[in-house]
């Protein structure tokens, strides 16, 4: 067994053990405004629950988040999901970023391992533009996918950016630039980071031919 398959059994289990009581406080939260709306709707303008509710709300969207980016990255990675499915984890994830995106493609699914690359390279970006960015995702054809970043404040860390472009695992010191590069592996993925003087970043993914 490798240490990602290790590191995916073990994930698994602990996003198993939080997501369960995450969402049983997220519906109760939602039956509690439910029922102070008819009860007591002032409550609900207080500051203290609605830190209460936003915080559920957030933590529960990470653990789905995580869960889909770590649990299971290798098995039926050729399968493909909807994108519905997709976009929901990704949009309750960000929500709570400075990171908007958008689908450039009219797509009904998407190849799971595209997926999961576009959930790990968000994870990347939220430390690469720590000032917020927009993120245009374009799938080219089956072997290639295309993310461009738009970054309106110019705020880039250069320290992150430098592992995205380093060919050398060992010189990489970002944990999760070197857990994309470790996927990008498994999958048989080369990608190229281009970054301009125009506030524009650029990152192509490309399946490589095997034999």
């Amino acid at each position: 067994m490798s240490n990602l398959d290790l590191f995916s059994l073990l994930s698994r289990k602990i996003f198993h053990d939080l997501i369960n009581p995450a969402s049983a406080a997220l519906n109760g939260i939602e039956l509690l405004k439910y029922n102070l709306a008819n009860t007591d709707a002032q409550v609900l303008e207080d500051e203290t629950f609605q830190l209460l509710d936003m915080s559920i709300k957030k933590i529960t969207a990470q653990i789905t988040f995580f869960r889909f980016c770590y649990s299971d990255p290798t098995s039926a990675k050729n399968e493909n999901v909807s994108i519905n499915f997709i976009k929901n984890i990704i949009n309750d994830y960000i929500s709570f970023t400075r990171l908007k995106i958008k689908y450039i493609n009219d797509l009904e699914q998407l190849n799971k391992m595209h997926a999961i690359l576009l959930a790990n390279t968000i994870m990347v970006l939220q430390s690469l533009f720590p000032q917020g960015a927009d993120i245009n995702y374009e799938l080219i054809d089956a072997n290639t996918v295309t993310i461009r970043v738009s970054n309106p404040t110019g705020k880039i860390n250069a320290e992150i950016l430098g592992d995205l472009q380093s060919r050398g695992q060992d010189k990489i010191k970002n944990i999760q630039v070197r857990y994309l590069n470790e996927l990008t592996g498994i999958y048989g993925i080369k990608y190229k980071v281009i970054s301009g003087e125009d506030n524009e970043t650029s990152i192509k993914f490309l399946q490589c031919k095997l034999g």
